[in-house]
């Protein structure tokens, strides 16, 4: 009979045991969840789609000079803002467009070397703005997070309704919320 008994009580405290071990991870997993858990797996926009047409007023030389200038002038201001990355890659899709349209072969490529190299640069701060952004939020460092949320809600302005960008908007007042009081 006392065999009977210890089985059953071992029986008994292995299953508390294991009870409590899984309310014990469901409570860990849902730390994370509300913010890491939901976000869109792998689905981000692409900055760049489709090309800059030449605007076909005035003298088209002209027009691809100006918009190689104006190009200039926002690239130098990407590192304060990176909305004006995006519109200088823009810009640049002008220029060449305008250069082309007038003849201006070595105009063109000037615009697609200068083109080419902000692309690549922005997309490559995007990319690491997106990791970063997981690693923070994995990580719990709410106050990176949320930078992090607004560079890449700037870089994504140009935009508009994307399940990615979305969801940046929807969590930034959350991770505002934990950065404050982490802090």
């Amino acid at each position: 009979m006392t065999r009977m008994l210890r089985s059953r009580v071992n029986g008994i405290v292995a299953l508390l045991t294991l009870l409590t071990l899984l309310v014990l991870a469901s409570w860990l997993g849902a730390r994370a969840t509300p913010i890491v858990a939901n976000r869109p797996f792998d689905d981000y926009p692409e900055l760049f789609v489709g090309g800059g047409t030449c605007p076909l007023r005035g003298d088209v030389l002209e027009s691809g000079r100006r918009s190689e200038e104006l190009a200039r002038l926002r690239t130098d201001r990407y590192a304060y803002d990176p909305r004006d990355g995006v519109r200088a890659v823009r810009r640049y899709e002008e220029a060449e467009s305008c250069y082309r349209a007038a003849g201006d072969e070595l105009g063109a490529r000037r615009a697609h070397h200068a083109r080419a190299t902000l692309t690549a640069r922005v997309n490559t701060d995007y990319a690491a703005a997106r990791l970063n952004l997981l690693n923070a939020l994995e990580q719990e460092r709410w106050s990176v997070a949320l930078s992090e949320i607004r560079r890449l809600l700037l870089l994504t302005d140009h935009i508009g309704r994307h399940e990615y960008v979305e969801w940046l908007s929807k969590i930034i007042g959350r991770v505002t919320v934990k950065a404050s009081i982490a802090s």
